[in-house]
């Protein structure tokens, strides 16, 4: 990885503000009821707060600009759209449906990503040292689901599994597994042994898990990947393909059908038909990061360092589309019409339309945004600012009439 220092720079300053290895809860479970806090509601209807002003710009396209008070790591929005979860270095601040700050969540571990699902009352908090804890949203208490390290998680579509990947040592040998965890016990109710996973996805309905790994001990400098498919029912390996090198990330498309790879170092996407167990190597002009596709599964989005490309998955032919300012965060739209890409490096969101594979409008957010989310109803985005901490919430109509003036 040697000519790829622009990420390389940004990973390691991601490590250095405020993300130093925590150690575990000695408690499994831990109840945050009595320790929410309950933000004064005095700050004005806007959500602003005079005294945070010198961090944070409003911005004429948003409806509201909301200080967090520390670097915005990752955002997600309830089920019902009544709530947005703002995960913090040491917290997940609420904020309620009239934008402002409602309460705090303190957490145990450097919070990295939030996990919701569409139906239920969890919120899944995973920290950058791999644990893993999952709070209930109506009355804040939490469980502790996993307390040790972990090189990838991934939740079950129904809520009621959390699958972390780890290292163990097995009769005096490490080795590597995949740990099933009961949320409702807490408890481990499986183990499958893997190898050296990157990545974890998981299908739609559940029943298979994905789990992308390379032999971290080669001396090659690209090592093979391999693509483990568990059966989560038998919890054992079924199936194990050949995928491309260096694996870093996964998903699956929402019909089943494709599980796309990606693989920052080779600048490539592997397409696994999950239906035949061919792979399909796309070539990219950029390192890719993420995937997120479409809700039909007819196209893949890859947010890479630099640009954006759009893959159709009928033909594995990818399209670049944008030249981008650093993009990080990636959301589609509900009805798929609209992808927003958070661009770091100039400070804008950029709308793609998926129809026209164009961007009808770019419009400046605050500061240097690296994470995005959209409202069940698509009626609103919000984008998080890492360095200054603030969320702006972005009114979608008011940016379909700023196409439209344009226009």
């Amino acid at each position: 990885m040697a000519g790829l220092t622009p990420l390389t720079a940004l990973r390691a300053l991601r490590v250095g503000h405020g993300h130093p290895p925590l150690a575990a809860p000695s408690s499994v479970v831990s109840t945050l009821e009595s320790q929410f806090r309950a933000e004064p509601s005095g700050s004005g209807d806007d959500g602003y707060r005079p005294d945070d002003s010198h961090v944070w710009t409003p911005v004429e396209t948003a409806i509201a600009t909301i200080p967090v008070g520390g670097p915005v790591q990752d955002i997600v929005v309830s089920p019902d759209g009544e709530h947005v979860y703002v995960a913090r270095s040491d917290s997940v601040e609420v904020i309620d449906g009239r934008h402002r700050i409602a309460g705090s969540i303190p957490v145990s571990g450097a919070a990295k990503s939030l996990v919701t699902r569409a139906h239920g009352n969890q919120l899944f908090v995973v920290d950058y040292d791999g644990s893993v804890s999952v709070v209930d949203t109506r009355d804040y208490t939490a469980q502790m689901l996993w307390g040790g390290r972990a090189s990838a998680t991934v939740v079950s579509p129904d809520g009621r599994h959390l699958y972390v990947a780890h290292d163990q040592v097995t009769e005096g040998r490490a080795g590597g597994a995949v740990s099933v965890i009961d949320t409702a016990s807490a408890t481990t109710v499986a183990i499958v042994p893997v190898n050296d996973v990157a990545a974890l996805a998981i299908s739609p309905d559940g029943g298979r898990l994905y789990a992308v790994s390379c032999e971290r001990r080669t001396y090659y400098q690209y090592p093979a990947g391999r693509l483990s498919i568990i059966d989560t029912v038998g919890h054992a390996v079924v199936e194990t393909i050949a995928v491309g090198a260096c694996p870093e990330t996964a998903a699956a498309s929402p019909d089943g059908a494709h599980l796309y790879i990606t693989h920052y170092d080779t600048f490539s996407v592997s397409a696994v038909n999950l239906t035949t167990g061919s792979v399909a190597a796309v070539g990219l002009r950029d390192a890719p990061l993420t995937v997120a596709f479409s809700p039909d599964s007819s196209h893949a989005y890859v947010c890479n360092v630099g640009s954006f490309t759009v893959i159709d998955t009928a033909t594995h032919e990818g399209d670049d589309i944008l030249a981008c300012d650093l993009p990080r965060g990636l959301q589609l739209s509900p009805d798929g019409k609209r992808a927003y890409i958070a661009n770091l490096g100039d400070g804008t969101l950029s709308v793609f339309d998926t129809i026209t594979n164009s961007v009808p409008t770019t419009v400046d957010v605050p500061g240097y945004p690296e994470t995005v989310a959209v409202s069940p109803d698509g009626e609103h985005i919000y984008v998080g600012d890492y360095w200054s901490g603030a969320v702006a919430v972005i009114s979608v109509p008011t940016v379909r009439n700023l196409h439209a003036d344009a226009g």
